[in-house]
């Protein structure tokens, strides 16, 4: 088992503003969450030379 150190950058967009201020306490951060939650279920399943290898297959995944 080893640990790592992920640094990510995400974007995105709000489709719907007025659902993401009355039905979401704080849209920013439960993005990030939902961001962190699935990096971390990509990564969970891979070997460390796996994730370095598809670093690219991952990203897309991610979108």
């Amino acid at each position: 088992s080893v640990t790592i150190m992920v640094d990510a950058v995400v974007y995105y967009r709000i489709f719907n503003p007025t659902v993401s201020i009355t039905k979401v306490e704080n849209a920013n951060h439960a993005t990030q969450m939902l961001a962190q939650t699935t990096l971390r279920n990509m990564l969970g399943t891979k070997s460390l030379a796996d994730i370095l290898k598809d670093r690219e297959e991952m990203s897309e995944q991610m979108e």
